[in-house]
C-alpha cells in the first residue's frame, strides 16, 4: 500500500475516534509542553542571570542601611536605619586596601517634566564612580564630574526609557527639565540595558549624590554604598573588614546587631537561579514521566485496535493485502498518534515560553533544540509503542481472523 494512502486511511481513523485519539495523546502533549518549557525556562533564566551579573559586574558588594534578617536565601529588612552616611564612603575609600571604587547612593521619587510631558520617576543620587562600577555606558552627553557633585549641580542622565517617554525621540542632551518643579540640564543619555526590577537603569534619572540629599531628599543619610574591589578574588577580604570599618564608625558595642547589611549581588543572584533550577529539575521530571506515560497509551490503545479490527484484518488479508500492508498501517496510526500529541505539546510549550518571558519580564526566547528534541521523541514514542501491535496484527492468519471475527 501507498504510504500516502496509508496515512490518510490511518488519519480518518484517528477522526472517527477523536476521544481515543485525544486521550491517548494527551500524555505525550503534556511531556512534550513540560520539556519546552522547563528547558525553555532555564535558558531564560541563565540569561538573564548573565545579564545581571555583567551589569552588576562580578565584583562588587551592596551595602543597605538597616538590620537584616536571612531567611532562607533573602535578605529581609525587620528595621530601617539612617546611620549611613557620605564619610562612610570616604572611610571605606581609605582604608580598605583592594577596594577600586565606592559610591553612596539616595534613593527617591520626584517628579520629572519637560514641555507639557510629565512622569513620575526613580530617581538616584550617585557619585561619579557609579556608571563605573555598575558598567553603563553613556551613549549621549557625559556624566557629572566629581566637582559638579561636590558644587550641588544641577544636572542629571536620563535612563534609555526615561529620556525616551520624555522627548520621544529628540536627543534630549542640553535640553532642561523640571525635577519636582526645579530646573535640571540633562547632562547624558544612558546607554539601554534591558534590565529588570531593582537592576534596571533604563528607567531612572541619576543626578549627583550631594545635589539629590540637599536639593531633592532633604537627608543627610544614604541608602546604600556600592563597591567594586580590584578583582573578583577580592570581593570576600573585603566584605569583612567593610564591616569592622562601619561598625567602629557607628560606634556599635561588641554583642549589638548590624545596622546595616553587606551582600553580594553576583552571588545572591546565582543562589536563587539554583533555586529555580531545582523546579525547573521538576518539570523535567514531570516530562519524562508524561512521556512515559503517553507510550503506555498509545501502547494500550493500538492493542486495543488490533482487537477490535479483527474482522478488518482478515477481510483485508483474504483480499489480498499483505502482512507489511496491515504493518504499515498501523504503525501509521500510532506515529500519527504520536505526532499530534507531539504538535500539540511543541505549540502549547511555545505559547507558554511566550507568556513567561512577558510576565517575567525576559527578553523573548524559543528554545528550538529542546522544541525538536520533544517533537522527535514524541515520533520515536510513536514508533516503538506501535511495533508491538502492529505486528501482531500483521501475522494473524486471515482465516484465524475472519472466524474470530463472526
Amino acid at each position: 500500500m501507498h504510504l500516502l494512502r496509508a496515512a490518510g486511511v490511518s488519519a480518518r481513523i484517528l477522526v472517527a475516534h477523536r476521544l481515543r485519539t485525544a486521550v491517548s495523546s494527551s500524555a505525550i502533549c503534556l511531556g512534550v509542553a513540560s520539556l519546552v518549557l522547563s528547558v525553555g525556562s532555564s535558558q531564560a533564566a541563565k540569561r538573564d542571570l548573565l545579564n545581571r551579573i555583567r551589569g552588576m559586574g562580578l565584583n562588587t558588594l551592596v551595602i543597605s542601611a538597616g538590620s537584616y534578617q536571612r531567611i532562607g536565601r533573602h535578605l529581609l529588612q525587620t528595621q530601617p536605619a539612617h546611620t549611613l552616611k557620605p564619610r562612610d564612603v570616604d572611610a571605606l575609600r581609605r582604608n580598605l586596601p583592594g577596594l577600586l571604587r565606592a559610591s553612596g547612593i539616595a534613593r527617591g521619587s520626584a517628579s520629572l517634566s519637560w514641555r507639557g510631558a510629565s512622569d513620575k520617576a526613580a530617581v538616584l543620587g550617585v557619585e561619579a564612580q557609579f556608571i563605573q562600577i555598575r558598567r553603563i555606558v553613556i551613549a549621549q552627553g557625559r556624566m557629572f564630574t566629581r566637582s559638579e557633585d561636590r558644587g550641588l549641580s544641577r544636572l542629571v542622565v536620563l535612563g534609555a526609557q526615561q529620556a525616551e517617554d520624555l522627548f520621544a525621540y529628540r536627543n534630549p542632551v542640553g535640553e532642561t527639565i523640571r525635577i519636582n518643579g526645579a530646573p535640571y540640564r540633562v547632562a547624558g543619555v544612558a546607554a539601554r540595558k534591558g534590565l529588570q526590577g531593582d537592576d534596571s537603569i533604563d528607567s531612572f534619572a541619576l543626578v549627583p549624590l550631594r545635589t539629590a540629599m540637599v536639593r531633592l531628599f532633604h537627608r543627610g543619610w544614604l541608602d546604600q554604598i556600592v563597591l567594586e574591589a580590584a578583582r573578583p578574588a577580592a570581593v570576600q577580604e573585603l566584605q569583612p573588614m567593610a564591616a569592622e570599618l562601619l561598625r567602629r564608625n557607628h560606634r556599635l558595642l561588641a554583642g549589638r546587631e548590624d545596622d546595616f547589611a553587606i551582600t553580594d549581588p553576583a552571588r545572591t543572584l546565582t543562589l536563587q537561579y539554583q533555586t529555580g533550577a531545582a523546579f525547573q529539575g521538576l518539570s523535567r521530571t514531570v516530562a519524562v514521566v508524561s512521556l512515559t506515560l503517553g507510550s503506555i497509551g498509545i501502547l494500550a490503545v493500538m492493542l486495543m485496535a488490533a482487537r477490535e479490527r479483527v474482522h478488518e484484518v482478515g477481510l483485508r488479508r483474504a483480499t489480498g493485502a499483505r502482512r507489511r500492508d496491515i504493518l504499515t498501517q498501523f504503525l501509521g496510526e500510532s506515529v500519527l498518534l504520536g505526532a499530534i500529541g507531539g504538535l500539540a505539546g511543541v505549540l502549547i510549550g511555545l505559547c507558554g515560553m511566550v507568556v513567561l518571558c512577558h510576565l517575567l519580564r525576559w527578553s523573548p526566547l524559543l528554545p528550538w533544540q529542546a522544541t525538536a528534541l520533544g517533537f522527535v521523541s514524541s515520533l520515536a514514542i510513536g514508533v516503538l509503542s506501535g511495533v508491538y501491535p502492529a505486528v501482531r496484527a500483521a501475522r494473524m492468519p486471515p482465516v484465524t481472523a475472519l472466524r474470530a471475527s463472526r
